[in-house]
């Protein structure tokens, strides 16, 4: 993996849902703004992402294991695309 990677997915029940990368499909995670390398616990900045239950979120970090790390929210789609994005996604 990159040092920074892009990941597409969707807010169910406040979990982001991974659409892409491909491999990762299917894996809920969650986001912190924490780096890996910090002695601190991934909850003390993890994202509350109840403001986009239910839409298409691009966020950029560092996965590992059930988290995304030094996670910065790219871009959030509105309802259309989200749509879209699920039908994409479900085939």
């Amino acid at each position: 993996m990159n040092e920074e990677d892009q990941f597409l997915g969707i807010v169910k029940n406040g979990q982001f849902q991974l659409l892409l990368p491909e491999n990762l499909a299917g894996t809920s995670v969650r986001l912190t703004a924490i780096q890996m390398q910090e002695a601190t616990s991934p909850e003390s900045k993890e994202f509350d992402l109840t403001e986009f239950e239910g839409e298409a979120i691009m966020v950029q970090g560092r996965e590992s294991g059930e988290w995304i790390y030094s996670a910065e929210l790219i871009d959030e789609a509105g309802p259309i695309l989200t749509v879209l994005v699920q039908k994409f996604f479900s085939r």
